[in-house]
């Protein structure tokens, strides 16, 4: 005597989570794609370093390089616009708020406000690094100028006083 033959899945619903998987992947793959309007985008990164309290900022230097949407979104982008660095900093000389604003100039002279950076904390030396591409507004070719203001706001020994400064870059994208 023989069993009846075991009821197995249809084919569409073994087909069904394939699909879903295969159209996720898909999605990865094209979103950043579509986001930047091509496969690679120009990614300016203008780095400097400051001392809170002077105010005096040095070895600044801006470089422009071509990457992948890729390399892009999942790895400069996600890190954040602004990126700072304390490379000697300390609560005891004092302490600070320091906001770093940024304005962009493109090529077609439009200025584009691009927000702040807070930072609290002791007074010393910082290493900034700005990021600038397709979600700043940097992708056509041409001059464009960037405005980075810090102002400090310092309490030394219980005495507040407030100091501002203007790093003015210029570059162009061909």
């Amino acid at each position: 005597m023989t069993s009846p033959p075991s009821p197995s899945k249809p084919k569409s619903k073994k087909i069904l989570p394939l699909a879903i998987i295969a159209i996720i992947i898909i999605a990865i793959l094209l979103v950043p794609v579509a986001l930047a309007g091509g496969f690679t985008v120009p990614v300016s990164k203008l780095t400097f370093d400051e001392r809170t309290g002077s105010l005096v900022y040095s070895n600044v230097q801006l470089t422009t390089s071509v990457v992948t949407v890729y390399e892009y979104y999942l790895s400069i982008r996600s890190r954040g616009t602004v990126q700072t660095t304390d490379t000697s900093v300390s609560s005891s000389q004092g302490t600070g708020n320091i906001t770093i604003s940024l304005l962009l100039t493109n090529p077609s002279n439009q200025t584009i406000d691009l927000g702040h950076t807070n930072i609290n904390g002791g007074i010393g030396t910082r290493s900034h690094t700005v990021y600038l591409s397709v979600d700043q507004g940097v992708k056509a070719p041409g001059a464009y100028k960037l405005d980075i203001t810090i102002t400090a706001n310092l309490t030394v020994l219980g005495i507040t006083a407030s100091f501002s400064t203007i790093i003015h870059s210029n570059w162009t994208i061909s």
